[in-house]
């Protein structure tokens, strides 16, 4: 196993763990098909080491005097090891546990949310600069990181009202994607919408959130404008602020089993988003546990 998070304790067996009420952290360093240059899929190692400058301590959260324990079960590689993704999802629904997921491209929600339990009370939310609502991308590519909640809401039967879309400003969008978020094929809240009408936009998300019992939450680190994470491969002007996708990721968290960041490519020379991602877990946690 690699480096552990800080203030998550390791797992060596994963079979034996039964923890209950506990956050999980998994790592699922896996590329799939490619239109820009790969590297996302050594982000769960960095982020880990990059976890190294970090205390899990802040004005208003302490990692270590939480009540909820924290696990790290290390790397699964989400295409090979299936058997391996079911039994970690029996596991955290009969321990009443929540995930953590750390990518990997965006292909790997797919990967992972396909093994999850659904039914009409459950959502899956994900904020992005794409909308990766196409049925093939590249071309004669169908499971990619472009194909994710298509293939969701085909394979899955979801109905469009349980699938909402935050952000979504990249003019890289193909035309099958705007025709599907002209048409209502998803819940869309545009970023512009969240920065002209900001308080309209997260009572709609905040209604949203209401209906449901249990949400997925995918974090594309791209729905961030590139100002803030400008080594990604797909990093898009006109994208949320951190403060802003704050406001909205506080509102989704009490109905979150299951999250997962991904896209987080880095260079040598700029690891700014490595350190974004840190926090962001640390700022999850602190909005998922009972401390």
């Amino acid at each position: 196993m690699t480096r552990t998070f800080v203030g998550f304790y390791p797992v060596k067996d994963f079979s034996n763990f039964n923890e209950k009420d506990s956050i999980i952290l998994v790592g699922i360093p896996v590329e799939k098909a490619k239109t820009t240059p790969g590297g996302s899929r050594k982000a769960p190692k960095e982020i880990r080491e990059q976890s190294l400058e970090f205390s899990g301590i802040s004005s208003e959260f302490d990692i270590s005097k939480s009540k909820t324990s924290f696990y790290d079960i290390g790397d699964i590689d989400s295409m090979k090891e299936i058997d391996i993704v079911n039994q970690l999802w029996k596991k955290v629904s009969n321990n009443n546990n929540k995930l953590i997921a750390i990518g990997g491209d965006h292909s790997i929600t797919y990967d992972m949310l396909a093994a999850a339990p659904w039914d009409d009370k459950t959502a899956v939310i994900w904020l992005d600069a794409h909308a990766d609502l196409n049925d093939e991308y590249p071309p004669k590519v169908f499971y990619s990181h472009g194909t994710v909640f298509a293939n969701l809401k085909k394979n899955m039967k979801l109905d469009g009202d349980q699938m909402l879309l935050i952000g979504g400003h990249a003019f890289t969008q193909t035309s099958q994607e705007h025709e599907r978020l002209r048409n209502n094929y998803v819940e869309f809240i545009p970023t512009s919408k969240l920065f002209s009408e900001k308080e309209k936009s997260l009572k709609v998300l905040q209604n949203f959130v209401k209906k449901f019992d249990r949400i997925y939450l995918s974090i594309d680190l791209d729905s961030l404008d590139q100002t803030f994470v400008p080594t990604l491969a797909t990093a898009e002007p006109f994208g949320l602020t951190p403060q802003l996708m704050m406001d909205v990721i506080k509102i989704i968290l009490p109905k979150v089993i299951y999250v997962d960041i991904v896209e987080a490519k880095y260079s040598r020379k700029d690891r700014i988003v490595l350190n974004f991602a840190v926090g962001l877990i640390y700022f999850i946690i602190q909005n998922l546990t009972d401390h």
